[in-house]
């Protein structure tokens, strides 16, 4: 018997991102979530939230910023520098989650989609010698009649 295919470790670490931004994030307005992996393939998991014990006035769209606590941030909380080998995240990260990345010491993520209100986080991938990579979603296979 053939074994199975497996997904890649980016991949992987991309689907529980979304997974448990979905999940958990209660921001009716832009779920993300994040997943730290380290070098002993084992998880960090973080999602876009409020403190502990904090409640946020979701109706405020511009003022619940704020007050949450970004994915990376909470995947990244346990982690000490050089631990993990990649992050992947959801959603690109804004400039001070790349600032807050690069002090992990961490040189690669990977990402679904661009963050389009912060396209400063690219000229901060380079100076601080972050790769970054963007796996799309990938579209099911459109069924075919016969």
């Amino acid at each position: 018997m053939k074994p199975r295919n497996r997904k890649s470790w980016e991949e992987t670490a991309l689907i529980l991102a979304e997974t448990i931004a979905n999940c958990r994030s209660q921001d009716p307005y832009v779920q993300v979530g994040a997943c730290a992996v380290l070098q002993d393939n084992s998880v960090s998991l973080g999602y876009n939230g409020p403190p502990p014990k904090i409640e946020i006035d979701w109706s405020d769209r511009d003022g619940r910023l704020s007050r949450v606590i970004h994915a990376e941030v909470n995947a990244l909380r346990s982690v000490g520098p050089g631990q993990c080998k990649f992050l992947a995240v959801t959603l690109l990260p804004c400039r001070s989650c790349m600032a807050f990345i690069a002090s992990k010491g961490i040189k690669r993520i990977v990402f679904r989609e661009v963050y389009e209100r912060d396209k400063l986080a690219f000229a901060l991938a380079k100076e601080f010698g972050i790769e970054l990579v963007q796996i799309p979603r990938k579209r099911p296979a459109k069924k075919t009649r016969r």
